[in-house]
């Protein structure tokens, strides 16, 4: 898994141009006890840049969560929910991704930031900040992951690319996990998508579509 910002700069990179201040967008993962994650990615904007994001991902909550879709190939997503507040200008997106950890052969359960060096703060036992702030690009960022409690001895290492990742211990229920895995899996395919998504996506461009 790749608990990073990218998807919020593809998706609202358009933004950047109309930005006075620095977009700061937040995902905060959630992730359970095998492994899967619930996910919000929230934001607060400017007048300016409410205006913009209302007129098309606001008002198309089905091109906001095709995107996502786009942006993460790899993983069956479902439970989407769009909330918008449009005396704050904010909104929350939350949606359910399955199988966001890895476990290598030794058992040990991993997750990736895709990032390296990361500004890391540990907020409790089991909940840690990142903050990356790209003032060329006028983004600030905030990823906030929170293991579960049945998480042990979680620390931080480097993968074979330099980039920060999170490793722990935790007992791993196989048929748990196979089985939200194989189920979504299934539906998605009856409802006839699957398949073709991921052949579309693998086709196109990852940027933003056309207005």
């Amino acid at each position: 898994m790749k608990p990073t910002l990218t998807i919020i700069i593809m998706l609202f990179s358009f933004l950047v141009l109309q930005a006075q201040e620095l977009l700061k967008p937040k995902m905060e993962m959630k992730i359970d006890s095998i492994g899967n994650a619930d996910i919000k990615i929230s934001m607060t904007m400017n007048a300016n840049q409410w205006q913009m994001w209302s007129q098309t991902f606001g008002n198309n909550p089905a091109l906001l969560k095709r995107n996502i879709e786009k942006e993460m190939p790899g993983f069956f997503l479902d439970d989407y929910k769009l909330e918008k507040n449009d005396m704050e200008r904010s909104f929350n997106f939350t949606f359910k991704a399955y199988g966001v950890c890895e476990v290598n052969k030794k058992g040990t359960w991993i997750v990736s930031t895709e990032q390296k060096n990361p500004d890391l703060t540990q907020l409790t036992d089991h909940k840690y900040m990142m903050v990356s702030t790209d003032v060329a690009n006028g983004m600030q960022e905030t990823t906030i992951i929170e293991f579960p409690e049945s998480a042990k001895n979680i620390k931080q290492t480097k993968d074979a690319f330099d980039k920060t990742q999170f490793e722990f211990d935790m007992k791993e229920i196989r048929s748990g996990i196979n089985w939200f895995l194989w189920i979504g899996i299934l539906l998605a395919v009856a409802g006839g998508g699957w398949a073709g998504l991921i052949s579309f996506t693998n086709k196109q461009p990852k940027n933003i579509p056309p207005m």
